[in-house]
């Protein structure tokens, strides 16, 4: 008895989770050198982000905590997000190109499912 449940527990593939969105794949990984550590990360993030930007977001997560796109569950509450923080770059009159070196906004963006370029073109078209 112990034998055969032994057997069937490794024939069982288990889910290996992204290192970005912690989404659970068992196909179509790719595992890739980030800094001097090596991640799996999943078919769409290796499609929707370029190695830099899947560099900072691990580094970013790693040092901060969370993933992409831990706090939102919708296309709407991600775009709410962007436009509370351009109309905060608005208020307090900071530079919009500066946004790309603001660590914590990042950060909050990449909580959010927001990309980098949506980030920049976002507050761009919407702080004007």
């Amino acid at each position: 008895m112990i034998a055969s449940e032994i057997l069937k527990k490794k024939s069982t593939f288990s889910s290996i989770k992204c290192v970005l969105c912690r989404n659970d794949t068992k196909l179509n990984i790719k595992i890739k050198k980030i800094g001097n550590a090596f991640g799996t990360v999943c078919e769409e993030c290796v499609k929707a982000f370029n190695d830099e930007e899947i560099e900072l977001m691990y580094n970013m997560f790693t040092a901060y905590g969370g993933y992409y796109g831990k706090m939102s569950n919708s296309k709407e509450l991600s775009y709410s997000k962007l436009e509370e923080i351009a109309k905060a770059y608005k208020e307090q009159y900071r530079d919009i190109n500066d946004v790309e070196s603001d660590i914590k906004t990042l950060h909050s963006a990449f909580l959010y499912g927001i990309s980098p370029q949506q980030l920049v073109k976002g507050i761009k078209l919407l702080a004007d």
